[in-house]
């Protein structure tokens, strides 16, 4: 006949063997789950620093609308730097100097050319020729690096130094 105590006794043992087992299990799973707790409420004191009485959500509106502010900005200002280049064009950008002497019983190299010319090589030739007795000054208007009047040889180097160190710089930027 079938001894039931020890029937009992061996599901009993193998019962209280799983229930152990799974309380062990469980026992390393809450472990798990409180470090990680203390790991989250570390990370959100610190994303709800200064936030003190207010929702996240409201938080994180108010983040959206300072960067859909910051983006309005930056378009703008970008909108500006496009117009201000644009305008940089026409601005004084390629200088080039020619210093001189105009006459053989003169001595210094008092005369000069000196091209002023913007972006797109329109300006003008500033002559100055010095003497003895006497001085010149001439001014002629360069559009696309020539000129409409006669350019000396002086003028023609000094419009040739502008383009070039203009491209230099270019190169260099």
């Amino acid at each position: 006949m079938i001894n039931w105590n020890q029937m009992i006794g061996h599901q009993v043992e193998m019962y209280l063997g799983i229930s152990l087992m799974a309380i062990l299990i469980l026992s390393i799973i809450v472990i798990v789950l409180w470090i990680n707790l203390i790991a989250f409420k570390k990370k959100f004191k610190q994303l709800m620093k200064g936030a003190e009485g207010q929702n996240i959500e409201t938080i994180m509106l108010d983040q959206q609308k300072a960067m859909e502010a910051h983006h309005k900005t930056a378009e703008e200002n970008r909108d500006r730097m496009e117009a201000i280049e644009e305008q940089l064009k026409d601005c004084v950008q390629r200088v080039g100097i020619v210093r001189f002497n105009a006459f053989d019983d003169i001595g210094s190299s008092l005369s000069y050319s000196i091209a002023v010319l913007d972006d797109h090589m329109n300006g003008v030739v500033l002559t100055g020729i010095h003497g003895r007795y006497e001085s010149s000054s001439y001014a002629k208007e360069v559009k696309r690096g020539v000129s409409e009047q006669h350019l000396s040889v002086e003028e023609v180097e000094a419009i040739r130094i502008a383009r070039e160190k203009h491209q230099r710089q270019e190169a260099q930027a």
